[in-house]
């Protein structure tokens, strides 16, 4: 989604308000003759305080005309029916009348909120992911509590280095399915995401066939789209890869996993990863220069045991009968 900048979207304002009152002027010719006198008017006040008036008036004359200026504007708008502040310029945030910005480098608080709304929509969570944080990971359906305890401390203290920028070891989060591997992994994103950083968070599937679809796309703008594509997989802040082991492991499948989580090596950028595959099974599904890139730099995290959701299923089940 691409929001407009403070500066585009005050000028369409802007913009809006000038055809809205060419229109009003064309329906109402009355309002506008109102309007023109009245600006005539104000320029001859400051050419009178130049001593270069040119209307046979006095200030206190011209300031009685405009006056009366007011008043029949007040009693015509009020006559058409037409909203009071119809003259105004309908700013969403008369705070920053959007620009964005309260002072030099100070951003209003409809950015900061514009800003964030972007970055969760961009992100890839879904509605129900963007609901799964730590405070909600419960630990009622694990018997090894202790040990989803740090588990969940280790990816806090994960999110909290990407977020301060501190050199940390990539997550591998692998395990049955139904485990809480997925909640985890929003967990991070959205801390990530309310700290003001970047996450993209996909299916590696998914990944592979948008990679896929505009890299053999014969159309310009796609082929431009797809180089933003790559290079915010390159450098966003936080990359969430979701699934690994579910892709159709062609060829080119193999290359372009290589050359993300290089580019992303290179540049000193973490990774999240879930999987169903355990660590050996990894080695042998990649190729080497594949699974040590993943394997070589991780923190691994298990998860064991029965399904999450089954556990729920079976609990809400016995609570009805």
């Amino acid at each position: 989604m691409s929001l407009p900048s403070g500066g585009i979207k005050h000028r369409q304002k802007l913009t809006e308000w000038e055809n809205r009152i060419r229109l009003l002027h064309e329906k109402y010719p009355r309002l506008g003759e109102n309007s023109r006198l009245f600006a005539q008017y104000t320029l001859e006040q400051g050419l009178l305080m130049l001593g270069r008036g040119k209307l046979d008036l006095s200030g206190e004359e011209l300031l009685k005309k405009q006056d009366a200026l007011l008043f029949e504007k007040r009693r015509l708008i009020k006559e058409y029916n037409l909203p009071e502040n119809i003259y105004e310029v309908w700013w969403d945030c008369r705070q920053c009348r959007d620009t964005g910005y309260v002072g030099v480098g100070i951003k209003c608080s409809c950015l900061v909120q514009e800003e964030a709304k972007n970055r969760w929509f961009i992100s890839g969570l879904s509605p129900e992911q963007e609901r799964q944080t730590f405070q909600n990971f419960s630990l009622e359906w694990y018997d090894e509590k202790d040990r989803y305890r740090r588990h969940i401390e280790r990816c806090l203290a994960f999110a909290e280095d990407v977020i301060d920028g501190k050199p940390t070891e990539n997550l591998l989060i692998y395990g049955h399915v139904g485990t809480g591997k997925t909640h985890l992994c929003s967990a991070i994103a959205n801390y990530v995401l309310e700290a003001g950083e970047s996450v993209i968070y996909l299916k590696v599937s998914r990944l592979l066939d948008l990679i896929r679809e505009y890299k053999y796309s014969l159309d310009r703008d796609e082929q431009n789209l797809h180089n933003r594509f790559i290079e915010s997989l390159y450098h966003v802040k936080l990359l969430v890869m979701d699934d690994l082991g579910t892709e159709s492991l062609t060829d080119f499948a193999r290359e372009q996993l290589f050359l993300l989580l290089d580019e992303r090596l290179n540049n000193h950028l973490p990774w999240v990863i879930s999987s169903n595959l355990e660590p050996n099974e990894i080695g042998q599904y990649y190729q080497a220069r594949i699974s040590d890139r993943i394997m070589g730099t991780s923190q691994v995290l298990t998860f064991t045991g029965e399904s999450v959701r089954v556990r729920k299923k079976i609990k809400l089940s016995a609570k009805w009968e």
